[in-house]
Order: structure tokens, then C-alpha cells, then sequence
């Protein structure tokens, strides 16, 4: 007989949404390492309690409680399907997507999903993009920042991807991979996810902005990891490079403006200001569960009730922007 599942409390409508969550199933990690992602990769997301079995889960849950979390906004990035030969990578895909599924179905009111893609490999990821939204009802789907090989999202290759996601308005959250944005000099100083993280973060988003992407590719709603590292403190450079030297297309400034940041950074003045510079209405939550658990879970959305923001803007964070931004896969209970 299958275990009961994990009972699930009910959560006031007040509760915060958690846009930035991750589990990790432990089969899926060891698939990953079949298919050819390296093993030192893998291991960052072992040991934590973050599988999806129902010990973890009823964990996860215990933590989302205390802290006032109604959602949890899942992904599996930066453990991402990308194997060596696009086949097995399309099936690690399915395979951990239908667990995130699984998970859904067992908390309808308490998890949401972003989908895994299994990207550098287009024609896999093609096929895989109607399933997550017509068959599981995913909230979007979430990309690593930097592709195996060295690969960027702005890489023209990837068009046809990011046409599919452009033609259904999809959410796609970008999400560090842990590679130091490829530089010995974050590497080889231990920087990796010390600042590595943000870094990479940062430098994605500009890449697209560089492509032009979020004027060609318009009904994209991209959701950027961890406050997108240094871009709100250099929104003004961005913006007279741009004017007065061309450096991008368009202006950067109202590009960000039209993006969501999560607020898994911690800081509240580096909240505050995001806040001041991209708009109240794109900051979301965010915690990077599991790791930051217990009472640094808590803190991950105490810092915004308790931070300098309006009281409007304290909720918008919390829970409004997400609601507004992903409706109905968040819907209070």
C-alpha cells in the first residue's frame, strides 16, 4: 500500500508566495550523472532535504508554515536536464517534470512549478514546451543562465526556444548555474556562489539585452533570480551607456522594468532599492529553499515585512506581484 501523503494545513489568503524553492529528487540527481552532467555538479543539491519523497516534503512544508508561506514556486534549476546527447536529456526532462507534477496533484494549494527544459538541445526542448503548459499546467519554466559548453540564452540557436515561450506569454525564470559565469577569476578564488551566483545572474540578463531579446521576443515575463545581482545598483550606468554610446539597442532601464526580481537576497536596502529603481510591482519573493531553512527561512520574507517599504508594497512583494504574475497557479486557498 502507498503512503498517505502528507497532510496538507490550510493557509490564509494573506500568505507570502515563495518564488524561488527548489527540490531536488535524489533519482533524478543520479540520472542527470548517467546522462553525462558532471557529478560535482550534482553534489551541491545532495544532503539537504530537498527530495520530493514524503519525508521531505512533509519537512518542507513545516518550514513553509512557520514562516507564513502559503506557495512555493518550484524548479529544479541550475540542476537542469542538459546531457550530453539530446534523447536521455529529453527523458531526465519528462522524468523530473512528472515528479514536480506529482507533487502539484498531492499539494495543489501549497506548490507551484517551473518546468525543466532540456536545453542546449532545441528540437528536445521544442517538444517538451507544449507538455509543460497544455498537459501539467506549469507556471513557466526555468533556465539555466549559462548552457553546457559555454552556451548563452541569447545564443541566436535558441530562438525557435524562446519564440515557443513568446507565443504563450510564458514565465521563464533565470536561475545561476554555479560556473562562476565561466571565469577563472570567480573559480579559482572559491567565488563561485559567494558572488558567482549574482554575477551570473547580472550578466545573463544583459546578454539578452544585448540580443534585443525582450523587444523581439515581447510576451516573454522573465522572473531573475536572487535581486539579478548588481543591475539595480547599476541601472543609471546601464542606462548612459545606452544613451550615449550605443551599448545596447534599446534602453536597458525600461527593459528591467518590464522583468520580476525575487528578493532572495536578504539586505533590505538592496530590496529597498530594487525597489526604488525597477518598481515595487516587479520584486517577488523569494527564499532559496533548502538552503536557507529554519529561522533564515523565516528571515527570507520577515526582512520584506519588516523592511522601510510602504505597507501596499510589503504585500505586492509578498503576495501580489506573484499572483498577478503567475494567477491562477498560485491562487490563494
Amino acid at each position: 500500500m502507498a503512503p498517505e501523503a502528507p497532510t496538507t494545513p490550510s493557509v490564509p489568503a494573506g500568505g507570502a508566495v515563495d518564488t524561488h524553492a527548489h527540490v531536488y529528487p535524489a533519482v533524478y540527481l543520479d540520472r542527470l550523472e548517467r546522462i553525462g552532467v558532471d557529478p560535482a555538479t550534482t553534489a551541491i543539491a545532495r544532503g539537504l532535504g530537498a527530495d520530493s519523497t514524503d519525508e521531505d516534503v512533509s519537512e518542507r512544508l513545516r518550514d513553509m508554515d512557520r514562516a507564513g508561506v502559503g506557495v512555493q514556486v518550484l524548479a529544479v534549476t541550475p540542476q537542469s536536464p542538459g546531457g550530453v546527447e539530446p534523447g536521455p536529456s529529453l527523458d531526465a526532462a519528462r522524468w523530473v517534470n512528472d515528479e514536480y507534477a506529482r507533487l502539484l496533484a498531492a499539494h495543489p494549494d501549497r506548490f507551484a512549478a517551473y518546468g525543466a527544459l532540456p536545453l542546449p538541445h532545441v528540437a528536445a526542448a521544442l517538444a517538451e514546451i507544449p507538455r509543460l503548459f497544455d498537459e501539467l499546467g506549469f507556471a513557466g519554466v526555468s533556465l539555466p543562465t549559462v548552457l553546457p559548453g559555454g552556451r548563452t540564452l541569447a545564443d541566436p540557436r535558441l530562438d525557435e526556444v524562446w519564440s515557443a515561450l513568446d507565443e504563450r506569454s510564458a514565465v521563464v525564470n533565470l536561475h545561476a548555474t554555479g560556473s562562476g559565469a565561466r571565469s577563472d577569476l570567480i573559480t579559482d578564488h572559491g567565488l563561485v556562489w559567494v558572488n558567482g551566483a549574482p554575477v551570473e545572474d547580472a550578466v545573463a540578463v544583459l546578454q539578452l539585452l544585448k540580443a534585443d531579446l525582450p523587444r523581439r521576443f515581447p510576451r516573454v515575463r522573465l522572473h531573475v533570480a536572487h535581486l539579478a545581482g548588481d543591475l539595480p545598483f547599476l541601472a543609471q550606468r546601464l542606462e548612459d551607456n545606452y544613451e550615449d554610446w550605443g551599448a545596447f539597442p534599446s534602453s536597458p532601464l525600461g527593459a528591467l522594468r518590464r522583468m520580476w526580481f525575487d528578493a532572495a537576497n536578504f539586505h533590505e536596502p538592496s530590496l529597498a532599492l530594487a525597489v526604488e529603481t525597477l518598481g515595487a510591482s516587479r520584486i517577488l519573493a523569494g527564499s532559496d529553499h533548502p538552503y536557507f531553512r529554519g529561522a533564515k527561512y523565516r528571515r527570507a520574507f520577515d526582512y520584506v515585512r519588516t523592511s522601510r517599504l510602504a505597507e501596499q508594497d510589503v504585500r505586492a512583494v509578498l503576495h501580489g506581484n506573484a499572483r498577478a504574475l503567475y494567477g491562477a497557479a498560485v491562487a490563494a486557498p
